[in-house]
């Protein structure tokens, strides 16, 4: 048997039980990583009947014959179907599934063929199998659920890390007293065969552009291309705020992939938000030191758009071409490409049509751009006398006459003057500040803001009982700033008067109760050692 798991791995323990409690020979090699040509040199050169191997390693062996090995287990990851049809024949090829949380192994699968997507079998002796929904009850066979693991192997829990291990670790309701279950995040059916199939990852599920979005079914999609040993599907954010499903693929000996045809050859299988906007070609998937595929390690795709093609040939088309490659993030793009072709999607389509909107003048809807999506047929609906000009800015008007009360407004004026001044609708806050205080900047600041939005230098005065809206002007409604030393009792004193009612504005009579809501709070400065609220 081959001791491949190092030895701070859980699997290698299995190894050394499985081995040695069976009066069998436990091989170890050097220190070191021991993967590819080394790998099946050292099997072939020692002669080793039994191995256990982690799947993302299996398709990058080189193919050559090993008698000697009988046996060949294989765990970590989800294997694809051509390396099991490489590495079955000749031998018993099988799956073995199982997190740490559950000593190792959980189940292990019957002997494999790669027809179809390997399972991971039953439960070993001693383990419990439970196939839940959202509400933990028994889903059918052959529907999805999530995977919950009970039984004598069962951990104790996570040391030192009580809230992690009550989320995990759960009380069994299909168990006797006391007993409990193992929630792996695994999702899983059950088939005719009475085998279990992995399907993917409960929080493999994400949410990209407002679509739910299962990274194994991209994956699978890629894997099935001919030529392709492995695949992996992540969504990446290379630039704040702009999510892209990407996908990652690693040829089989001898063939050669590209991977703008494995994406247009996905994009005849699935709809369009599951079609990643990017498939890289790895020489292989990086591997975590315990063999499994590092998500984290993989490569941003490299923004390059495609070569050849024709110069842009009016002054539109190559406008055009620069703010595609400006939102896009290529270098250049052609006039005949494409924009959706290029990773592109809804959320950049907006932000190009913006952008347009701002360059040329021209209002163009979304929709222009899945009609048109390349720069030399936008040109041309731009250039169009009748595509349409941008609105004029909108401005800000002078009302004329009184500006009545809105219900809401109303509502709180009439509040207002029934009860008197009260701090029912106040919200206050009080905001701790350190260093150096520049007064004149804060005051300024404080005065821009009340300048832009008018709502805050807004009162209500009344004529004849009838309320009405006034809009102050900037210089009246002029936030004061004043600054005070103070110690902690005064400091609590201070803050709880200015969280109260507020007080008429001093010098508009005709403002009643209300003042505007841009009255600025003194700035406190509390001496003494420092404190929470």
């Amino acid at each position: 048997m081959l001791q491949f798991c190092s030895p701070s791995f859980d699997g290698s323990i299995a190894e050394l039980c499985l081995t040695l409690l069976t009066g069998a020979c436990l091989v170890v090699p050097p220190p070191g990583p021991l993967a590819g040509e080394q790998l099946v040199e050292f099997l072939d050169r020692h002669r080793i009947t039994h191995a256990a191997l982690s799947a993302a390693v299996l398709p990058g062996l080189p193919t050559r014959p090993l008698p000697a090995l009988r046996t060949l287990m294989i765990a970590g990851d989800a294997c694809a179907p051509a390396a099991i049809r490489r590495w079955a024949a000749g031998r018993s090829l099988l799956n073995v599934y199982g997190p740490s949380e559950s000593t190792v192994t959980a189940s292990q699968s019957g002997a494999l063929d790669g027809l179809g997507t390997a399972p991971i079998g039953r439960p070993i002796a001693g383990c419990r199998v439970l196939v839940l929904d959202d509400a933990l009850g028994p889903v059918p066979a052959g529907s999805v659920g999530e995977l919950y693991l009970a039984g004598l192997g069962l951990a104790r829990g996570y040391l030192g890390r009580p809230g992690l291990t009550a989320g995990r670790f759960t009380a069994c309701p299909y168990g006797g007293p006391g007993s409990r279950m193992y929630r792996t995040g695994d999702l899983v059916r059950w088939r005719p065969d009475g085998q279990l199939e992995f399907v993917g990852r409960a929080d493999g599920q994400v949410k990209l552009r407002g679509f739910r979005v299962e990274l194994g079914e991209v994956e699978a999609a890629l894997a099935a291309r001919p030529g392709v040993a492995e695949a992996a599907a992540v969504v990446r954010e290379d630039r704040p705020g702009d999510q892209r499903l990407v996908g990652y693929t690693v040829a089989r000996p001898g063939a050669v992939l590209d991977g703008a045809a494995l994406r247009a050859a996905v994009a005849e299988r699935l709809p369009g938000y599951l079609v990643p906007s990017a498939v890289v070609v790895l020489d292989a998937l990086p591997l975590s030191p315990n063999g499994k595929v590092d998500r984290r390690a993989l490569p941003a795709p490299q923004a390059v758009a495609p070569a050849g093609g024709r110069a842009p040939a009016t002054p539109g088309e190559e406008l055009l071409c620069g703010l595609f490659a400006e939102v896009l993030g290529v270098e250049q793009v052609g006039p005949e490409d494409n924009f959706f072709g290029l990773g592109g999607h809804s959320l950049l389509a907006t932000r190009l049509i913006s952008r347009i909107r701002t360059a040329l003048s021209r209002e163009l809807d979304i929709r222009a751009l899945f009609d048109a999506p390349t720069p030399a047929a936008l040109a041309r609906r731009v250039e169009r006398p009748d595509s349409g000009r941008t609105r004029p800015p909108l401005l800000p008007q002078q009302p004329a006459g009184r500006i009545p009360l809105s219900y809401a407004q109303q509502r709180l004026w009439f509040l207002g003057e029934l009860e008197g001044p009260n701090a029912t609708y106040n919200i206050p806050l009080a905001l701790r500040l350190t260093g150096p205080l520049d007064q004149a900047a804060l005051c300024a600041a404080l005065t821009d803001v009340v300048a832009r939005h008018e709502v805050l230098r807004t009162v209500f005065p009344a004529a004849e009982g009838d309320p009405y809206q006034r809009v102050l002007s900037a210089g009246e409604a002029a936030p004061e700033l004043p600054v005070q030393d103070t110690d902690q009792a005064a400091l609590t004193a201070a803050l709880a008067a200015e969280a109260g009612p507020l007080r008429p504005l001093a010098g508009d009579p005709a403002a009643g109760r209300a003042a505007p809501a841009g009255r600025a709070a003194p700035c406190a400065a509390a001496g003494g050692a420092p404190h929470r609220r």
